[in-house]
């Protein structure tokens, strides 16, 4: 099974692809963040944890069945290209807060 992974102040979250959460742990330092915080950390770690995610399961399909056309990629909502594959966790939270 595909799993993206991210964690960041006490908050870990596990998706498969496309986004649906498998698991959310939260430390006690995490709830210390507050309300707003707390859930704003956690949408971020699950969209980066889907992009994780999403990009393994764009690298599996094309591992078993060779290049497919972008539009083929788009329609299942996988990365075409691998040009997120560089961010990270803290890259992606701290984008979304922007």
């Amino acid at each position: 099974m595909i799993i993206g992974r991210a964690q960041r102040n006490g908050v870990s979250v596990e998706v498969v692809p496309g986004g649906a959460l498998q698991s959310l742990e939260l430390a006690p330092e995490a709830l210390e963040l507050g309300a707003a915080r707390l859930a704003a950390t956690i949408e971020a770690l699950v969209r980066a944890a889907a992009a994780k995610a999403n990009r393994a399961a764009g690298e599996a399909i094309r591992e078993e069945s060779g290049e497919l056309h972008p539009d083929v990629l788009a329609a299942l909502g996988l990365p075409q290209d691998d040009a997120d594959a560089d961010t990270d966790d803290t890259t992606a939270v701290e984008a979304w807060r922007r």
